[in-house]
């Protein structure tokens, strides 16, 4: 088992705390678990990115070439449009 010393912000040590009721008050499972299942998130990321490559490559085209060409909508245009 590996010993490390960190420092947290208040928000993050809040977090944690809380997070760690659930496991008993041991911050060290608590943080385990949470490294591994953000490890697992990343790989589960990796997969869907693959698997919709196609479809993420072409609206980042289609975004990128409507920027390009001046075909872009911006935020306060958006915002006359809807009343905002």
């Amino acid at each position: 088992m590996a010993c490390r010393q960190i420092d947290l912000d208040e928000e993050s040590d809040r977090i944690l705390s809380g997070l760690a009721q659930n496991y008993q008050g041991d911050l060290g499972k608590a943080l385990g678990d949470l490294l591994r299942a953000h490890e697992s998130i990343e790989a589960f990321v990796a997969v869907c990115e693959e698997d919709h490559r196609d479809a993420l490559l072409a609206q980042r085209e289609r975004g990128e070439r409507g920027f390009r060409e001046g075909r872009f909508t911006t935020w306060d245009e958006v915002k006359r449009r809807n009343d905002l």
